[in-house]
């Protein structure tokens, strides 16, 4: 089990079920093709600074129940129950700065 969470850009704004719709057909099937946009980028390289990303190594310190999906315009992230706490408020005020929406589903 893990908490899961998800960042993406939008051009506007969207309901809660279409959020949900963008977010399992995501989750179904992982990582499109292509470079993520720049705010996705930046987002990212931020978020595995603080949280790096799953690896063998850092299996037992790692906040992520299994490594992190991200596509063109979205990162999907799945962490541990103890560490949710800590990424949840993490994410969210890195969602402040990035023009990105922050979705738990």
């Amino acid at each position: 089990m893990s908490f899961d969470l998800g960042v993406w850009f939008a051009a506007g704004p969207i309901t809660a079920r279409e959020a949900l719709l963008r977010y399992l057909t995501w989750d179904e099937s992982g990582a499109a093709p292509g470079e993520p946009r720049p705010e996705v980028a930046a987002f990212y390289e931020e978020l595995t600074t603080l949280f790096p990303d799953l690896t063998v190594e850092n299996y037992g310190a790692s906040p992520w129940s299994e490594p992190l999906t991200v596509g063109e315009d979205f990162v999907l992230m799945n962490a541990v129950f103890p560490r949710a706490g800590e990424v949840c408020r993490v994410v969210l005020e890195m969602t402040r700065r990035h023009p990105l929406v922050l979705f738990e589903p």
